[in-house]
C-alpha cells in the first residue's frame, strides 16, 4: 500500500479555474501549449485554422500560445503559407533530453516482456567499435537457452550485428564491409555482394534473421531501435536454439521483437529514418 501526503495549498481565485482539471496541480493553458507542441511536432506544416481545429480550441487562444512558442525558438512559421514545424530550442531541447535518457535502463521492462511471451533469450546490443556489445538481456528459465552475457561482443557482419551495420551511415557502412570477414558457420555471410544485399533487405522489412551465422544450432531475429533523428541506438534481438524456432514461432518472433523494438524507440523519443517525426 502506498501513502500519498497532500500538502495543503492556498490557491488564490484565478488561480482555481486553471488547476479544476487536473486534480488541483494543472494549469490549463500551459497543459494546451503542450498539447500544441506535441501536435506540431507530429504533424509539422499545419496552418491556425488546422491546428485549432485538432486541438478544438479557439483561433485567438491558439495562436496566442503560438505566438509565445515561437518568441522562445520552440516552433517556427514558414511562410508564405504560415504553417508551423518545431523550432531550433525544440531541437535543444530534444537533444538535451535524449544525453539524460538510459537507454539500458529503459530497455530491461520490454527485454522482459519480449522474452516471457517467447520464453527465449532476449538482449539489447549496442555499437562498441566495429562490434556490437550485448548490454542489457532477459532469460528464460529453462535447461536450454541462449546465454546473454553481458559485455559480450559479437562482429557487425554477423547475427543482430548486421541489423545495426545496416542503418550506419553510409560511409561508415563502406569502412566496415571493406575489411575482411571471419566465417563462423556455413552460413556466415562472407560475400560482400550478398551481405550488402542482406543489409538493403533489412532496412527494407525493418528486421534482420540470422540462421545460425555465429553459432549453426542458434536462430536470432533482431529489429532496430532508434535515437531522436533516426539515428541507429542499437537493436533489440531474441535468439533460441534452432530446434524449436519452427516457422510459426519464427514469425511469432519477428512480429514481436519489431514490435518491441518500435515501442522502445518511441519510449527514448526516437524517430524512424525517413518518418514524419524524422
Amino acid at each position: 500500500m502506498i501513502e500519498r501526503r497532500t500538502e495543503a495549498v492556498s490557491l488564490k481565485a484565478g488561480d482555481a479555474a486553471e488547476s479544476a482539471s487536473g486534480g488541483g496541480y494543472t494549469i490549463q493553458a500551459l497543459d494546451t501549449a503542450i498539447s500544441l507542441l506535441m501536435l506540431v511536432a507530429d504533424q509539422p506544416d499545419l496552418g491556425l485554422s488546422d491546428l485549432s481545429r485538432r486541438l478544438k480550441a479557439g483561433k485567438a487562444r491558439v495562436y496566442r500560445q503560438l505566438k509565445t512558442l515561437e518568441e522562445r525558438g520552440l516552433v517556427v512559421c514558414a511562410e508564405p503559407n504560415r504553417t508551423y514545424r518545431l523550432g531550433p530550442s525544440a531541437l535543444t531541447l530534444g537533444a538535451k533530453a535524449s544525453r539524460q535518457i538510459d537507454l539500458v535502463a529503459m530497455a530491461k521492462p520490454f527485454l522482459s516482456r519480449l522474452g516471457e511471451k517467447l520464453q527465449e533469450t532476449a538482449q539489447l546490443r549496442m555499437l562498441d567499435g566495429d562490434e556490437t556489445m550485448c548490454v542489457a538481456s532477459w532469460e528464460p528459465v529453462r535447461d536450454l537457452h541462449v546465454q546473454g552475457l553481458i559485455g559480450r561482443k559479437r562482429p557487425l557482419y554477423a547475427g543482430a550485428g548486421k541489423v545495426i551495420l545496416a542503418h550506419l551511415p553510409k560511409q561508415e557502412q563502406s569502412r566496415i564491409l571493406s575489411h575482411a570477414r571471419q566465417r563462423f558457420t556455413a552460413n556466415t555471410l562472407v560475400d560482400g555482394e550478398q551481405l550488402k544485399a542482406a543489409l538493403e533487405r533489412i532496412v527494407h522489412e525493418g528486421f534482420g534473421v540470422s540462421h545460425g551465422e555465429i553459432n549453426s544450432d542458434l536462430v536470432s531475429v533482431a529489429a532496430p531501435v532508434f535515437k531522436l533523428g533516426g539515428a541507429i541506438a542499437g537493436a533489440i534481438n531474441v535468439g533460441a536454439p534452432a530446434t524449436r524456432m519452427n516457422a510459426g514461432q519464427l514469425e511469432l518472433a519477428i512480429r514481436l521483437v519489431k514490435s518491441a523494438s518500435e515501442d522502445l524507440t518511441a519510449a527514448i523519443g526516437g524517430s524512424v529514418p525517413g518518418s514524419s517525426a524524422d
